[in-house]
């Protein structure tokens, strides 16, 4: 039987430069003199899915997920390799991909339809399933960029699951939105399953995966370690997790600088995440001097996380390279919540964590470690670099650098406003009434 996606030797390389002006001028060079440096996202990928099945990929952040569902889709040409598919495929590869910003949910909806190969009367007899499983009610005739993230997410979601794919490539669509699109999506996706959809499934949550996927495959900088029974794909997973936990044990303060140096002796590693160099100017900003290169959300034991407990730590690592000579930069954070609000924001000067004298190629790794007492919900992370903690003109700055969702707690447990603040309480026995003195 012929593989529904096969992958033969696949990788993907990318050119990262410092500053956008590196780029130029490498390119004004003819290639004589390199200003960048090659970085590969994907080494030599081969894998096999059989129709029918569906597969959860795991792997850190950067380890290459992303990449591999953009090359499956089609969306990005692999640098060597041959990739093949059988059947139609519907992607859900980042929120609002896609879309125009300035048509309706209904329109975009309809257009998307089109771009998959399915007829204009065929997508109106379909249409009132994808309204209905979107849920958007009068928002399905506005325009898409007055939509929330979770909005954009529920219309491509019931989009790609209407329009009876082949293949189904879901990038953590699932993690954005109430509780009731998950079990919707979650169900929906069941249905695919049983009636024989071929779906690749990326998610940082293992639960997820174990219960959902019938095989699983673990991607680390770039390779593919493990394929296979979903079970023992998981253990690879953890022990790798755990490999990088025992290396952290004794050596993560609340709030710490390591040198990309030291992860060699086993801190750390230095990773970098290209998707952030993909960055409109509306989210990224900066003179060049140095580059944030990751920010990734991390649990106790290492392990990248996307949802967290309430009242659990977690840490937000920081990578930052420089391009310049630079003394005692300044790296910031800024927790927001779905509307845009500031919950928290702290900094290595505030945080007594001097970065130090960089010079030019230097790497670090800021880790930022607190309890999350919030409010559930989805949460994002702005991360920043600058010359002093003003930052009136940053190196780099990147809005919504990385995400988060805060769980749903158990009974009796939940947060009433935007944090639950730490309090100490007593409960006191009432004495006898004091009786108001008199005057003279």
């Amino acid at each position: 039987m012929r593989p529904a996606i096969s992958l033969e030797g696949i990788s993907k390389k990318y050119r990262m430069y410092s500053r956008p002006s590196d780029r130029l001028r490498e390119i004004l060079s003819f290639g004589r003199v390199e200003h960048g440096r090659e970085f590969w996202a994907l080494k030599d990928v081969n894998l096999r899915i059989e129709p029918g099945a569906s597969v959860g990929l795991l792997g850190r952040n950067g380890a290459g997920k992303s990449t591999l569902l953009r090359v499956v889709s089609g969306v990005l040409q692999p640098s060597s390799g041959a990739v093949s598919t059988s059947g139609r495929i519907a992607a859900l590869l980042q929120l609002g991909a896609g879309f125009n910003p300035e048509f309706t949910g209904r329109e975009n909806a309809m257009l998307n339809g089109l771009f998959l190969g399915i007829d204009r009367r065929e997508m109106l007899r379909r249409f009132d399933d994808i309204e209905a499983f979107a849920d958007l009610g009068e928002f399905m005739d506005q325009p898409v960029k007055n939509y929330s993230s979770g909005m954009r997410a529920r219309l491509g979601f019931a989009v790609a699951v209407n329009v009876e794919p082949d293949i189904l490539l879901v990038d953590e669509t699932l993690s954005v939105g109430d509780g009731v699109f998950r079990h919707m999506g979650i169900q929906k996706m069941r249905e695919l399953q049983a009636s024989g959809v071929t779906i690749v499934f990326v998610s940082h949550s293992v639960s997820m995966i174990k219960n959902f996927c019938t095989e699983a495959a673990l991607l680390h900088k770039g390779s593919l370690l493990a394929h296979g029974d979903t079970a023992e794909t998981i253990d690879y997973y953890e022990a790798l997790l755990s490999s990088a936990s025992i290396r952290r044990d004794g050596r993560e303060p609340v709030t710490g600088v390591a040198t990309d140096e030291e992860s060699v002796d086993g801190a750390a590693s230095f990773e970098e995440n290209p998707e952030l160099a993909e960055r409109p100017a509306r989210l990224r900003h900066g003179t060049g001097e140095a580059k944030i290169k990751n920010v990734e959300i991390l649990g106790e034991r290492g392990e990248t996380l996307d949802i967290v407990r309430p009242e659990s730590p977690l840490t937000v690592r920081v990578h930052v390279e420089y391009a310049a000579n630079v003394k005692n930069g300044v790296v910031s954070i800024v927790l927001r919540n779905k509307t845009g609000l500031d919950i928290f924001s702290t900094n290595t000067k505030l945080e007594k964590a001097l970065t130090g004298e960089r010079s030019v190629g230097d790497r670090i790794l800021v880790d930022f470690s607190f309890a999350a007492p919030l409010r559930h919900g989805p949460y994002s992370i702005a991360a920043s670099v600058a010359a002093d903690e003003r930052e009136i003109a940053p190196m780099d700055w990147i809005d919504v650098a990385a995400t988060l969702r805060i769980e749903r707690p158990s009974a009796g447990g939940n947060v009433k406003g935007l944090v639950h603040l730490p309090t100490k309480v007593r409960v006191l026995e009432a004495g006898a009434s004091r009786t108001p003195q008199q005057s003279a």
